[in-house]
């Protein structure tokens, strides 16, 4: 790494330093990182300069930080491309519910840990699906894994008289919960999602085993019968590992 006394932005020269010394395989995957300590004296800096410079590394996936630990390079990362086919009912019937369906497509192994109840919904989830404000939803809270790491939360929320059966099991079953509310008679005529950009919170980061300001994927997912909606989902990816993939007629 380069040593320059004086340095006009120097957690921007800080965080270029690092990058190059990663890129050019001086510090390889895997590699921890001089203490920020060290580098507050190299650079002649404030540690919270420095701490700024790795948030600057860590939000571009360069590296990682282990509590008590240190940072450490990251190795390269796969990236999760969602199938154009997640939400098909052809994947359903093969028994493959969304994340499933990308997994199968980008040849990893998904699971979940999942947690079920039910509470009364708010203002927010009331108005996504259309009911009462304080009326009983069944939710389904999941922490989602990729070859073991995990990648994305997910918080399912039905009207508490359509989620019967398997919906209110930890393990819906094959196809997941679209399928489960085919089975009861709920066929689905499309969905409609929503996506925007934001930065974990302390409790997302704990769960994502990142770092608090990463960014993320927040997509809203409102599943539809003909006549109402079953379903909203409240998504969060994380930003570094996901493509996402529409398809739209050109008419």
């Amino acid at each position: 790494m380069r040593d320059m006394a004086v340095r006009r932005r120097p957690t921007h020269e800080i965080a270029a330093d690092l990058r190059a010394a990663i890129e050019a395989g001086e510090l390889p995957p895997g590699s921890r990182l001089p203490s920020r300590a060290a580098l507050a004296e190299r650079y002649g800096v404030a540690e919270l300069t420095v701490t700024h410079a790795m948030t600057q590394l860590r939000h571009e996936g360069l590296i990682t930080s282990r509590a008590g630990a240190g940072s450490y390079v990251r190795g390269p990362q796969q990236l999760l491309r969602a199938s154009r086919l997640r939400l098909s009912r052809a994947e359903r019937v093969a028994g493959r519910g969304t994340f499933a369906t990308d997994a199968h497509s980008g040849g990893w192994t998904a699971r979940s840990d999942v947690e079920v109840r039910t509470e009364r919904a708010d203002a927010t989830v009331a108005g996504y699906l259309g009911i009462g404000e304080g009326d009983e939803v069944l939710v389904r809270d999941r922490v989602m894994y990729a070859d073991d790491e995990p990648v994305q939360l997910a918080t399912s929320y039905l009207p508490a008289e359509l989620a019967t059966g398997a919906m209110a099991e930890p393990d819906s079953g094959p196809g997941g919960i679209y399928a489960r509310l085919e089975d009861a008679g709920h066929v689905l005529t499309h969905y409609e999602e929503t996506v925007r950009v934001g930065r974990a919170t302390e409790s997302e980061a704990a769960a994502l085993r990142t770092t608090p300001g990463t960014p993320l994927l927040r997509l809203v997912r409102r599943a539809h019968t003909a006549t109402r909606v079953v379903e909203v989902n409240l998504i969060t990816m994380l930003g570094e590992r996901f493509e996402l993939h529409y398809e739209a007629p050109a008419e």
